[in-house]
């Protein structure tokens, strides 16, 4: 829900200043911010989830031969690996926040498998977002809790 939720503010906000939008006036942000965030960060789910669906019927109907198809679909998952190490490596050189070698090492596995099946089921959040937002304003429902207990100090009773 919260990643459909940021995915429909982030089309909120682009409806509400699409007059910025390529706006020379408006200096970096109008050319460069707004058609970055529109292109790769609104609109690209819609591209992400194509072509999860179409390039694999593509193989298997014959269309797409099994070469092409491999190499795409290794750099598709490189691209993704080297997205989530670099990411890692910037927080790990900027703030040094794993004292533990075995933390880091954890991370970099996390950040590898991440790249089977948890970021294609994020595009699809996201294109769910998109396509149900249509302009809509949004509503913050309030998401309770669930499955926390109340916490005993020791010492106390509960």
């Amino acid at each position: 829900m919260q990643r459909w939720r940021w995915q429909r503010g982030l089309g909120e906000t682009l409806d509400h200043n699409h007059e910025m939008f390529a706006s020379p006036r408006c200096g970096r942000i109008g050319l460069v911010a707004m058609p970055y965030f529109m292109a790769f960060e609104y609109l690209a789910p819609i591209v992400e989830v194509a072509g999860y669906v179409i390039l694999p019927f593509g193989w298997l109907l014959g269309l797409i031969e099994s070469g092409p198809f491999l190499l795409f679909l290794a750099a598709a998952l490189g691209y993704g690996l080297c997205l989530s190490l670099a990411t890692l490596l910037l927080e790990e050189l900027s703030f040094r926040r794993y004292r533990r070698r075995r933390d880091l090492l954890r991370l970099v596995g996390v950040a590898v498998l991440e790249n089977f099946g948890l970021r294609q089921l994020h595009s699809w959040w996201r294109l769910v977002a998109l396509l149900t937002w249509r302009g809509r304003p949004q509503t913050w429902q309030s998401a309770p809790r669930q499955g926390f207990q109340a916490a005993v100090v020791p010492g106390t009773q509960a």
